[in-house]
């Protein structure tokens, strides 16, 4: 018997900790413009994309998608060189309630501009694919 506790305990301080950094994940305003973008396009967006959209540097943004990653907030696939992110479908309730949050932040004015600078972004694609990487 003591050994089922121990396993609850452990899972239960797991969860937590998912939950905790989760949450410190999309504490950052950036982290969540992009959480907006990423939210916007379910099949994913390459770095060079989200770039244009939030304006930011190409080394600010995969930085912070590297800790949106590790939160187990998106997921990354690989298509030739290039690399698309993506709000993971996360197995657990909480994570529907946070996708509401993300969509209530959506509606701010400076994410509204995120959203139209990516749709414009968006019209460069081929086949739903990015085929332009980074314009000067």
């Amino acid at each position: 018997m003591a050994d089922c506790h121990i396993l609850i305990y452990e899972y239960m301080n797991l969860a937590l900790t998912q939950t905790r950094d989760l949450f410190d994940a999309l504490g950052d305003r950036l982290r969540l413009r992009l959480a907006c973008c990423l939210l916007t396009v379910k099949e994913g967006l390459c770095v060079c994309e989200l770039v244009e959209a939030l304006q930011v540097s190409q080394p600010n943004v995969s930085r912070h998608l590297k800790l949106m990653k590790a939160a187990g907030l998106v997921e990354e696939e690989r298509d030739g060189r290039w690399v698309y992110y993506r709000l993971r479908d996360a197995e657990y309730p909480l994570f529907n309630n946070i996708r509401c949050c993300i969509e209530t932040v959506c509606c701010c004015a400076d994410i509204q501009e995120d959203l139209r600078r990516l749709r414009s972004r968006l019209k460069l694609r081929r086949g739903d694919r990015c085929v332009v990487g980074f314009r000067r």
